[in-house]
Parts: structure tokens; sequence; C-alpha cells
């Protein structure tokens, strides 16, 4: 929700049913650190690491076929 918010996007967050399922401490894990890490980028931008012309996401997509 809070990168959506910071790129001008408007985003609604969904609750779901509480349910202990295998490998959530993993995943909450996981997740905790993701957003600390795009917390940061949010607050530094630091510039794209992918290099060459930008492709318009307008057309048939053969421009990204190998």
């Amino acid at each position: 929700m809070y990168i959506a918010n910071r790129l001008g996007l408007e985003a609604y967050g969904v609750s779901t049913y509480p349910r202990i399922y295998g490998g959530e401490v993993f995943r909450e894990v996981r997740e905790v650190l993701a957003r600390d890490k795009d917390f940061f980028k949010c607050i530094v931008r630091p510039k794209s690491t992918y290099v060459g012309d930008p492709i318009p996401i307008s057309g048939d997509g053969n421009a990204t076929n190998d």
C-alpha cells in the first residue's frame, strides 16, 4: 500500500481468513525484509540496473521476442 501510494497509484488492501499455513514464518520474515528494502528504495531512488532503450508497453509485444 505504501509503495502504491508513493507511486501515485490507487490501491486497496484486502483482508484474508486468519489461518496458519505451512512455511508461514519464513514468508513473514521474507516480507518484512522486502518491505524494508522497498521502503529505502523509495527514499533513495537508485538508478535502474537495466540498460538499453526503453520498450513501450503499447503494441503487440514482438519487441521482446528472442
